[in-house]
């Protein structure tokens, strides 16, 4: 369930954060909330290098959005830098 989270991240993040039920599917919900955001926003700040750093930053991106996807569709909970202060507030 919690890989759900990145399939369409912001939006299915939102859905699972607000609506899962166990501690876990709220991380990774809040963290795909979270990562959604973020992307785009790197995207732009990479458009400022021109065609390569928006090419650049996109790429890792989606490898960081595959590995999320993937890792978490096997169990494991992979966390971006600042993960630990998202878990305290999908407690919550």
């Amino acid at each position: 369930m919690a890989a759900l989270a990145y399939l369409l991240p912001p939006l299915s993040g939102l859905l699972l954060y607000s609506m899962g039920r166990n501690q876990r599917a709220r991380f990774h919900g809040l963290q795909a909330v979270v990562f959604g955001f973020l992307w785009p926003a790197a995207i732009y700040v990479g458009s400022l290098a021109g065609p390569t750093g928006t090419r650049v930053v996109f790429a890792l991106g989606a490898l960081v959005w595959i590995a999320l996807l993937g890792m978490t569709a096997l169990g494991r909970d992979p966390r971006l830098p600042g993960g630990r202060r998202l878990r305290s507030l999908s407690e919550g």
